[in-house]
């Protein structure tokens, strides 16, 4: 259970022209996977600018240093292409449970169905099933949260309220593989590999085993800011893209039955709303 860090009981934010609602807005705060969280609390509607202005104040909090020293390296080294904002009102957990589990289902149907023709893929399935089972705080917002670019353009900065959970992160080392790929003995659905400055996505899937069953011309890219990409791969369509530190590779599934056409579109989805 995380241990639970409150702020304040009431945090006013600054009078705005035009309100949008006048419930209390809730906002937990995290830094990468610690069980340390900040809970901020306003009563009413506030901008995300604020927000964040009142996480940063308090980030050091969330450290495992003992000085305030560390709000200053924190704020230094945050990696705002990886962080993640949700809504987590009832409504959107409610939405991306029920995604995960349309997903869940299909992807066990699919590895039931090739469990004899495919048995490696099915076992990858599984596996994948699994892991993309596990809990989404509710639905991503998708913006720039670079404080700068919050701060200074408008659409950037929305009114919030209700339940929220902002996760800032620091700038990871790796990426991920992912999807139609044969897995390590004992490993779970995707494999994590360093990341190389110019190395495109051709690069890390020759460290990888793809399946007989994996799209060998594209891959799926979900960047860290969770926008999905398709990159070329084969010999023939090959093309340079930049990979950024924390991104997800999605192998995609091809041979799929007709009942199970969506599935990678509904993976890729799943993959975008998930922190690394």
């Amino acid at each position: 259970m995380k241990a639970l860090i409150l702020i304040a009981s009431s945090i006013v934010s600054p009078a705005m022209a035009t309100p949008v609602e006048t419930a209390p807005t809730f906002v937990r705060v995290q830094l990468d996977n610690s069980e340390k969280e900040l809970q901020l609390r306003y009563p009413q509607t506030v901008r995300l600018d604020r927000v964040q202005q009142d996480a940063l104040a308090n980030i050091y909090q969330l450290s495992t240093k003992s000085d305030n020293t560390a709000q200053a390296l924190y704020w230094q080294s945050l990696y705002w292409s990886g962080s993640f904002l949700w809504k987590a009102d009832h409504p959107a957990k409610q939405a991306i449970a029920l995604q995960q589990q349309s997903v869940d289902r299909q992807i066990r149907a699919l590895a039931d169905h090739w469990r004899y023709r495919h048995p490696a893929a099915s076992e990858t399935l599984i596996q994948l099933a699994q892991s993309l089972a596990s809990p989404i705080p509710g639905e991503r917002i998708f913006l720039p949260l670079d404080s700068d670019r919050v701060r200074i353009v408008p659409d950037n900065n929305p009114a919030l309220n209700g339940p929220f959970v902002l996760r800032f992160a620091t700038r990871p080392n790796t990426v991920k593989v992912t999807g139609a790929l044969k897995l390590p003995a004992g490993n779970t659905a995707e494999i994590s590999l360093p990341w190389q400055e110019r190395q495109d996505a051709a690069g890390y899937l020759k460290q990888i085993q793809a399946l007989a069953v994996a799209n060998r011309d594209y891959v799926w890219v979900i960047q860290p800011d969770g926008k999905a990409e398709q990159h070329s791969i084969a010999y023939w369509n090959r093309q340079h893209k930049d990979i950024a530190p924390g991104a997800i590779l999605y192998l995609a599934f091809t041979d799929l039955p007709a009942s199970a056409k969506s599935s990678n579109s509904q993976i890729i989805h799943l993959l975008s709303q998930r922190p690394f």
